[in-house]
């Protein structure tokens, strides 16, 4: 129930990527889907200093964009400070508040080691495994404690079939090979393993089988887990909660998207639209040093884009987007005299040392600017 609602800017990159063992993964192979090989209309990845990115960078103590006036390039509807919405658009449903619940629990399950049974589809599994290709150990091809959904198709074909069936504590061998086009590896000494279309034994042990557990509604569930954090103690109270959460969230984002649909744009200032990119790049830029890849080569890994350029093209429209939402809160601001309050500061203060004193005043400002919009909107 915890939650942090951040209105960062550019949320287009937001998301989590994750790499699998490179032993046995199957995205591993060297080809990629292309989003699209034309340039973007923000030029190229190597035109920017996405490396040195801060998100700080080109704003204000105000939280506003250094030395721009947003009104110069919005032109807000009449109507912006009390937006006609219908009501029946932004009431969430019964199916949206037992969504919310039903991914709490979700995230509340615990985890049961079974051990008593063999394998089967879609069980996940805990297995150590060790590969040889032509009798050589590889890098990547080891692992201990290593969790694997059987049916995910996570690692190569017939690697995951060959579990089925196994009984915990079993010691066997699963024969696959490798795919046309995946990348060589290296033995203990450094020395080039190759694995393209080359057959590989992994010794593996199943460890256990694991079955999650979700836990039951009930009223002292909720007292237990929520009551001292969140003042929620029945599950009347949490289903109330998240009905109230559900319409701030839609009325918030009715708003946003009623400004973006009748407000009139000039061309975007540069340091805007520079921003949300460098912004964009650096995400995926970090995420690839974390794992040890050029930015290129990680977005074809694991985002099936064949360089930087790609995924500009494939962003552009929602960089552009993400651009205007930015001037739109900060126009609002102007017209309305908004500035947020010290309470809307202090609240993102614990992230001030990671993205700088301005970006959060920005964000606190947006709070402040959604509290003036949706206070004033007509909802009937």
């Amino acid at each position: 129930m915890k939650r942090i609602i951040s209105k960062a800017v550019c949320l287009l990159c937001a998301g989590a990527l994750a790499l699998t063992a490179a032993g046995c993964s199957k995205s591993a192979a060297s080809s990629s889907t292309s989003a699209s090989s034309e340039t973007s209309v923000y030029g190229s990845a190597s035109d920017y200093d996405y490396q040195n990115f801060a998100y700080s960078d080109g704003l204000d103590e105000n939280g506003y964009w250094s030395g721009i006036r947003a009104l110069d390039y919005v032109t807000l509807p009449e109507d912006y400070a009390s937006i006609p919405l219908k009501k029946a658009d932004i009431e969430p449903t019964e199916e949206d508040v037992q969504s919310q619940i039903d991914s709490l629990l979700s995230q509340n399950t615990t985890t049961q080691q079974i051990t008593d049974r063999a394998a089967a589809d879609g069980d996940t599994v805990n297995i150590d495994y060790v590969g040889t290709v032509d009798g050589v150990a590889f890098t990547g091809g080891t692992a201990t404690g290593y969790d694997l959904t059987l049916g995910s198709g996570s690692f190569i074909d017939g690697f995951e079939d060959q579990i089925i069936g196994h009984n915990v504590g079993d010691i066997f061998d699963v024969t696959v090979t490798f795919p046309d086009g995946y990348g060589d590896s290296t033995d203990a000494e450094g020395n080039a393993v190759v694995l393209s279309n080359k057959k590989a034994v992994f010794s593996v042990t199943l460890n256990y089988i694991s079955e999650e557990i979700l836990p039951e509604l009930t009223d002292a569930w909720v007292e237990e887990n929520f009551s001292s954090t969140d003042g929620v103690h029945t599950v009347e109270d949490l289903r109330a909660e998240y009905q109230k959460m559900l319409y701030q969230n839609n009325l918030n984002t009715a708003v946003m998207d009623y400004l973006l649909a009748n407000s009139t744009f000039k061309d975007l200032p540069k340091e805007v639209t520079d921003y949300q990119v460098n912004q964009c790049l650096n995400y995926y830029y970090t995420m690839a040093q974390h794992y040890g890849y050029d930015l290129d080569s990680f977005l074809q890994a694991a985002a099936g884009y064949n360089s930087a350029d790609d995924l500009l093209d494939a962003m552009s429209d929602s960089i552009t987007e993400y651009a205007r939402e930015a001037l739109l809160y900060q126009a609002v601001a102007e017209a309305m005299d908004i500035a947020p309050t010290q309470e809307q500061i202090d609240t993102y203060s614990a992230y001030t040392e990671t993205y700088g004193a301005n970006y959060c005043t920005m964000v606190a400002l947006m709070d402040a600017v959604s509290e003036a919009l949706t206070t004033g909107a007509q909802v009937k």
